[in-house]
């Protein structure tokens, strides 16, 4: 039977009262302990969980993130695409709220993150903005102390991927872990490239795709923009030639 709770939250959040949908969801952890509270997030409706998250401050703890199922997670971060919000601050905040909320689940997210393509393309439009960055990470093993927007490092083609999977070598010429402890975008490649390779290894794929795509529409673009240039100095060279007649 479902708990007379979900549909409270579920009102709260059309009307959006996010915040009062939150304390709603936290008596429920005060007065019937959290695993009642994890039973209620599994049967709340994944677009709740996610307008939930993304309004949530990021500054402080939310006992969502703490809480939520690994498949729940998935559901509501398949969802978060239908926002198509520039620079997917949300998405970022919501997975790192919930991927870096415990430790000992960390894993468990990452890899329910990676088991769909939805996932999948929620952690490339999470890397989104740091493409160059992550690629100095993959060649370098460390993360470039300047960051910017210089992609000249990234290659023509894949076959680097092949061979790209850490082994104890590589492992030891990486940046410690303990160094890139941010609950934030360091972090989150240290642990794909170090222990996920082959997720780490799809959204390279899929980013450097995006990228040469974006490179052959501008080639294109310059190409029909020289071409329309052309035309017109040449309409404008006869329509002087006519003038002289």
């Amino acid at each position: 039977m479902t708990h007379p709770i979900v549909k409270t939250v579920s009102n709260m959040v059309f009307e959006g009262n996010i915040d009062s949908a939150e304390r709603a969801l936290a008596t429920v952890a005060d007065q019937e302990g959290d695993f009642a509270l994890a039973r209620v997030i599994d049967e709340m409706a994944p677009r709740d969980l996610v307008a939930i998250l993304r309004e949530h401050d990021a500054s402080r703890g939310s006992i969502i993130s703490e809480l939520i199922s690994p498949a729940q997670f998935l559901a509501a971060v398949s969802l978060e695409s239908g926002y198509r919000e520039r620079g997917h601050e949300s998405l970022k905040g919501m997975i790192n709220a919930v991927v870096f909320a415990d430790a000992a689940r960390t894993d468990d997210f990452i890899e329910v993150l990676g088991s769909t393509p939805e996932g999948v393309a929620a952690l490339v439009d999470y890397f989104a903005d740091r493409h160059e960055e992550i690629e100095y990470f993959f060649r370098n093993g460390t993360y470039s102390e300047f960051e910017g927007e210089d992609f000249s490092g990234i290659p023509a083609e894949d076959s680097d991927l092949d061979v790209g999977e850490p082994d104890d070598r590589v492992r030891r010429t990486m940046v410690r872990q303990s160094e890139v402890e941010d609950h934030d975008w360091r972090e989150l490649g240290w642990r794909l490239r170090a222990d996920h390779y082959e997720i780490f290894r799809e959204i390279l794929e899929i980013l450097r795709r995006k990228y040469r795509q974006a490179l052959a529409e501008q080639a294109q673009a310059a190409a029909l923009a020289a071409a329309a240039a052309a035309a017109a100095a040449a309409a404008s060279a006869e329509d002087d030639e006519d003038d002289v007649l």
